[in-house]
């Protein structure tokens, strides 16, 4: 009970005047048209009335920390249901940690995704199963679009959501574009631009486009001196042999690596 009274009381002097300035924050980011996470129901339920007064009291990062553990342990346990509703509230409770995104994506997109589908204990039709795994899918697909709503600046979230449409929903369109758009943010890794370039040599109708791409990938790490890896040499001899490119002007089939 003491306890109790002592927890309210710190809620009292230190969370009431945070409350003010946080909201007078998120009024001035919702003016200038940020995304702004929206508390519920949802969230109160996971984290419980305690929880709820102390996030509104400026403790949102104690409790997101406190909710991701909860998640995890729903892992642990196979729960991917529960586990979504709480990745959910510590995306809510911190929507600028990138990390917390990334990982919320992969728990569904993966791992929840990869166990559905191997589980024939959990569902003995292959088609069912197939069907839960597009849906964990598309729920990590969806925390990653949600995550660069709120982080519109991450190279790193657009290159996770490339990552996913290339190699877990065999999509090279779109895979190409966001990690065309991760190499236009600042922080974003070297190689992404490549990555771009090899997904879009594999969308028809996209081959010059992936050929000019690779040639400038190639052109700066010649100027860098940096090595060509094979995969860009293949890919551009490829490129090169489907867009009957002059022999003289061809670098792919003819550029050693270093």
């Amino acid at each position: 009970m003491k306890l109790r009274v002592c927890f309210a009381v710190l809620l009292l002097a230190f969370g009431v005047p945070k409350v003010f300035l946080e909201q007078r924050l998120l009024e001035t980011q919702r003016l200038h048209g940020f995304q702004v996470a929206q508390w519920n129901k949802g969230l109160r339920g996971q984290i419980g009335q305690m929880g709820f007064v102390a996030a509104l009291s400026g403790f949102r990062a104690i409790m997101a920390d406190v909710v991701w553990l909860k998640a995890y342990s729903a892992f642990e346990r196979s729960e991917w249901g529960r586990m979504k509703l709480l990745l959910d509230s510590a995306t809510q409770l911190q929507p600028k940690a990138i990390l917390f995104w990334e990982m919320a994506h992969f728990h569904m997109a993966y791992d929840a995704a990869m166990s559905v589908r191997l589980n024939e204990d959990l569902q003995p039709s292959d088609a069912l199963r197939r069907r839960a795994e597009r849906q964990y899918l598309q729920i990590g697909e969806q925390f990653l679009l949600d995550g660069i709503a709120f982080n519109p600046d991450s190279a790193r979230l657009r290159e996770r959501l490339g990552t996913l449409y290339a190699n877990r929903f065999h999509d090279p369109s779109r895979a190409a574009d966001a990690f065309l758009e991760s190499s236009r943010k600042v922080g974003a890794m070297d190689y992404v631009r490549g990555f771009a370039g090899y997904q879009m040599a594999k969308v028809p109708g996209r081959e010059r486009e992936a050929y000019q791409l690779l040639r400038e990938v190639h052109a700066n790490k010649a100027a860098r001196g940096l090595q060509f890896p094979p995969t860009l040499l293949h890919v551009l001899a490829d490129l090169e042999n489907k867009l009957e490119v002059p022999k003289a002007d061809r670098i792919g089939s003819s550029a050693p690596a270093q």
